[in-house]
């Protein structure tokens, strides 16, 4: 199954926020990184595989996100909403 959506972050902010959702500390899901590269993220959990890609959105100064399964995963939706409910850090001081 593949799901679309897109996100305010950079490529690279998803791929970590990815990351941070299922290895980080505050972790919302168990799995382990199974490859990595630029443009793409992929997770063994228990259920099985994903993978997350994200590349950048030419109408926006987001992120186009690809994340992909073998078979329906419940994780997916709580996923692609904590990536479209994160917002870009910006500099200040």
């Amino acid at each position: 199954m593949t799901t679309e959506t897109t996100s305010s972050l950079s490529p690279e902010a998803v791929l970590s926020a990815a990351r941070e959702f299922f290895v980080g500390p505050a972790r919302m899901a168990d799995a382990w990184v199974e490859s990595e590269s630029d443009q793409h993220i992929s997770f063994c959990t228990f259920r099985g595989n994903l993978s997350i890609a994200a590349v950048s959105d030419p109408d926006s100064s987001g992120s186009r996100v690809r994340v992909t399964t073998l078979r329906e995963e419940g994780l997916v939706p709580r996923l692609t909403t904590y990536l479209k409910t994160l917002t870009p850090v910006t500099g200040g001081g």
